[in-house]
């Protein structure tokens, strides 16, 4: 189980993926990615890429999002956010979607849906951070001023800028490290 760190569902708990399969971020990492966004969190649009359990998604709709699309391959993940979810009342704010995430990054671009802030947490050492964060760097579906965060392990090889996303900071968490990226004019 695990224990949402703040906003209105604080204290609450939901379930893990079974399984050593996913592996959901702990929840100081949690809990200062909210801190961390919290002066964009206001009334946002979350895309949640390689969601797991969901718990990134729900930890920004417990401090203010408005709404987050989560996207996982795995039945099992989905099986569990939904559970999530619903344990929670909050069916009206999530789109789950069971998919590959990088397909549905190239649906959501030619739908031309746009998002204040994109979680991109795949399964660390999969190659699947530079991959996801290429496609980004193309298109990325943001809104002015939004920000994609990706979390990688801190021995992968970091992604400073790719296309239009620029790394603006990186926070270092144990094994884990969050990199915030904005988008910028081409030259």
């Amino acid at each position: 189980m695990l224990r949402i760190a703040g906003g209105r569902f604080k204290g609450r708990l939901i379930k893990s993926v079974p399984g050593d399969s996913t592996r959901p971020p702990l929840s100081r990492v949690r809990q200062a990615l909210g801190n961390i966004l919290a002066p964009v969190l206001a009334g946002a649009d979350i895309l949640d890429l390689y969601a797991g359990t969901g718990s990134y998604s729900i930890e920004l709709l417990s401090r203010g999002a408005k709404s987050a699309v989560l996207v996982d391959n795995s039945p099992v993940a989905v099986k569990t956010m939904r559970e999530n979810i619903q344990s929670l009342g909050i069916e009206n704010l999530c789109t789950v979607i069971q998919g590959d995430a990088l397909e549905t990054l190239s649906a959501m671009v030619r739908q031309n849906r746009v998002f204040d802030v994109i979680v991109v947490a795949p399964p660390y050492f999969s190659g699947l951070d530079a991959s996801t964060m290429s496609r980004l760097g193309d298109h990325p579906p943001l809104k002015p001023g939004g920000v994609v965060v990706l979390q990688q392990h801190r021995h992968e090889t970091p992604v400073l800028k790719t296309g239009s996303l620029e790394a603006l900071r990186t926070y270092k968490y144990g094994e884990t490290r969050l990199t915030l990226y904005m988008a910028h004019d081409k030259e």
